[in-house]
C-alpha cells in the first residue's frame, strides 16, 4: 500500500507536479485579476461575466478535440507549445495593461485564448500521468493533481488581490506568464516522457474511435455517466453557497470566502486517508459511503444557522466529493489503453463539465422556486437515491 504522497518519490512526476502547482497558482491568479480588471474597464456586469464565460467556453468546445490531439502528437511537445502560447498571451496582457492599451475586448480575447491553450494541453497532462507512475500509485497521482488545483484555487486569488493592491493587474499577468516556464523546462529536460505513437488519422475519425470505445465498453460508459451525474448533483454547493452564506448564516463576503475554502480543505485532507480506504474497500463501497456522508452533511448545512457547523459540514462534503471523484476517475483511467488515454480523459472531463453546467443551472432554478434549504435537502435525497440505485442496479466490479 502506497501513501498519498508516494508518487512524489518519482523524480519526473515530482518535477512535473511542482511545475504544475506553480502554473495552477498563476492560472487562478489570472482568473481573479481578469475579473477585477474588467470592473475597472467597464461598468457592465455582462462584460464582467463574459470574462468567466471566455474562460469556460474552450472546455466545452475543445475537450474532445484536445483529447484526440493528445493521442495523435508528441504529448511532451504539445504541452510545451501550449504552455509557451499561454506564456505569450499572459505576457501580452501584462504589457497591454502597463501601456494603457488594454480594452475590455482584448481582455476577453486574451482570457479566451489562454483558456484555449490550457484546454489543449490538459488531456496530455492527464494522459502522461499513467506513464510516470505505476498502476498501484495512479489514484494517489490523480489525487495529488487535485490537491495541486485545490491549493492553487485557495491561494491564487488571494495572491492576485495582494499584488493588484501593491502594484497593478499587469504584475499578476506577468507572474502568470512566468509560471509556465517550469513546465516547459520539465518537458524539455525529461526525455523519458513517452512520445505517443498513435497514427495521425483524421482527427474526427480519432475522436469517433475514442467515443466508440468508451460508449461501447459498459464499464467505461457507466463510469463516464456517473461522473456527470455525481458532479451535477454535488454542484448544488457551488451554486447556492453564496445564498447559504448571506441568507442562512448572515455572514459577509469574508465568511463566504471561508466557506468556499472549506470544500478545498476537505478535498486536500481526504488525500491522506483515501489510499488506505481504497486498499480495503471496493469502488462501489467507497462511492456509496461517500455519497451517504455527503448527503447527511448537506442536510446538516441546509438546517444550520451556525457558521462553525456549516464550515465543518462543507469540509466533510469536500472530502466526500474528492473521494467519489478520485475513485471514479482513477477507475476510468486505469481501464483505458495508452493510445486512448488522451481522448478518454478528455471525454471524462467533458462529462464533468456537462454535469456542472447542467447541475448549477438546475439547482439555481430549484432554489428560486423552493428556497435554499429545501434545494439542499432535495440534492441530498437525489444523491442518496442515485447512489443506492447505482449500487444495486448498475453494479460495477472493479479490482481495487
Amino acid at each position: 500500500m502506497h501513501g498519498p504522497w508516494s508518487p512524489l518519490s518519482i523524480r519526473v512526476f515530482r518535477a512535473l507536479w511542482i511545475a504544475g502547482l506553480v502554473s495552477n497558482i498563476g492560472t487562478f491568479m489570472h482568473i481573479a485579476a481578469a475579473a477585477w480588471t474588467m470592473t475597472t474597464l467597464s461598468d457592465s456586469p455582462t462584460l464582467v461575466g463574459l470574462v468567466q464565460t471566455a474562460w469556460a467556453v474552450p472546455g466545452f468546445l475543445l475537450a474532445l478535440y484536445a483529447g484526440a490531439f493528445a493521442d495523435m502528437v508528441d504529448r511532451r511537445r504539445l504541452i510545451s507549445v501550449a504552455s509557451l502560447l499561454a506564456l505569450v498571451i499572459a505576457a501580452s496582457l501584462a504589457m497591454l495593461q502597463w501601456s494603457g492599451g488594454l480594452t475590455a475586448e482584448l481582455l476577453i480575447l486574451g482570457t479566451f485564448l489562454e483558456s484555449v491553450a490550457l484546454t489543449l494541453s490538459a488531456p496530455a497532462f492527464m494522459a502522461i500521468t499513467p506513464e510516470l507512475v505505476d498502476a498501484s500509485r495512479l489514484p494517489q497521482a490523480i489525487g495529488l493533481d487535485a490537491v495541486s488545483r485545490n491549493i492553487a484555487q485557495s491561494i491564487g486569488p488571494a495572491f492576485a488581490g495582494a499584488i493588484i493592491a501593491a502594484i497593478n493587474p499587469g504584475a499578476v499577468f506577468a507572474l502568470n506568464a512566468i509560471s509556465f516556464v517550469g513546465i516547459v523546462v520539465v518537458m524539455q529536460t525529461n526525455k523519458s516522457i513517452n512520445k505517443n505513437s498513435t497514427d495521425r488519422a483524421a482527427i474526427n475519425e480519432v475522436i469517433k474511435n475514442g467515443i466508440k470505445h468508451v460508449v461501447g465498453t459498459r464499464l467505461l460508459r457507466n463510469l463516464a455517466l456517473r461522473l456527470a451525474i455525481m458532479l451535477g448533483v454535488t454542484s448544488v454547493l457551488t451554486s447556492v453557497l453564496p445564498i447559504v452564506a448571506k441568507q442562512s448564516l448572515g455572514v459577509a463576503s469574508s465568511g463566504y470566502g471561508l466557506l468556499s475554502g472549506a470544500l478545498g480543505i476537505g478535498s486536500v485532507t481526504v488525500v491522506w486517508v483515501l489510499p488506505r480506504i481504497r486498499a480495503q474497500y471496493s469502488v462501489e463501497s467507497i462511492t456509496m459511503s461517500s455519497a451517504g456522508i455527503w448527503s447527511a452533511s448537506t442536510a446538516v448545512l441546509a438546517s444550520t444557522t451556525s457558521m462553525f457547523v456549516a464550515f465543518l459540514a462543507l469540509v466533510i462534503c469536500g472530502a466526500c466529493m474528492m473521494a467519489m471523484l478520485n475513485t471514479i476517475f482513477s477507475a476510468f483511467m486505469v481501464q483505458l489503453p495508452n493510445e486512448l488515454r488522451g481522448r478518454g480523459s478528455s471525454l471524462a472531463m467533458l462529462m464533468v463539465w456537462l454535469g456542472i453546467a447542467i447541475g448549477t443551472f438546475v439547482w439555481g432554478a430549484t432554489t428560486s422556486i423552493v428556497g435554499v434549504g429545501d434545494a439542499l435537502v432535495i440534492s441530498a435525497f437525489v444523491n442518496l437515491v442515485f447512489a443506492i440505485v447505482n449500487r444495486f442496479a448498475l453494479r460495477i466490479t472493479i479490482l481495487h
